[in-house]
């Protein structure tokens, strides 16, 4: 099939306008879900002139597809600071905790990303382009937990290490349900918990 989607300029990315316009679309998608996601409605959230979203991004199926590449560039700077941080103290199982539990709360404190995530996630279970789009950050996120696993167990670190992201990832969606108060004291609390039983789980 023919790819009908609007080409994106190289220096797109690093325009301010178009910037303007993926966070104004996060907090669309965050109040109101994927069918809310309209040009119109992003110019009214940006505060910007009707027609200015579509002058960058042609068709829905083009702003979905930047939404989502925002999105994930996001998500994938998050989680190669992780693992910067990570790598410079090796060994240290404990400190290894704290930073991917200090990664979940952080990504909690923008809840719109958070949703807007989950959204696009969904979205994707219909969409290849799409699904391909949040490759990077996870598999990203899965070799930094891997390595963290590999340290106590001595075979099946990775299948280990997808399940602890699936489970982190739940763990963000259950937080999501609970009052805005206690959220971040349920995730911290909840992230070492699953952290601290995998790795005391049977090699």
């Amino acid at each position: 099939m023919r790819d009908t989607r609007t080409p994106v300029p190289q220096n797109a990315a690093t325009s301010p306008r178009r910037r303007q316009l993926l966070e104004a679309a996060v907090s669309v998608v965050a109040a109101g879900g994927m069918r809310g996601l309209t040009h119109r409605a992003v110019d009214a959230r940006a505060g910007l002139p009707a027609g200015t979203c579509s002058a960058y991004l042609r068709t829905r199926a083009a702003l979905v597809q930047a939404l989502a590449a925002h999105v994930a560039a996001g998500l994938t700077e998050d989680v190669e600071a992780l693992g910067r941080r990570l790598a410079s103290g090796p060994g240290d199982p404990a400190r290894a905790t704290a930073q991917i539990s200090d990664l979940f709360v952080g990504w909690l404190r923008d809840r719109d990303v958070v949703v807007t995530r989950l959204e696009l996630t969904l979205e994707a279970a219909r969409d290849d382009e799409l699904a391909a789009v949040f490759t990077q950050w996870r598999e990203r996120l899965l070799d930094v937990v891997e390595e963290v696993v590999a340290r106590t167990r001595e075979v099946g670190a990775r299948p280990h290490a997808e399940a602890v992201v699936a489970a982190l990832e739940g763990v963000l969606l259950a937080a999501l349900a609970r009052p805005a108060r206690g959220r971040r004291a349920f995730v911290s609390r909840t992230v070492d918990a699953v952290l601290t039983a995998f790795a005391a789980g049977p090699r």
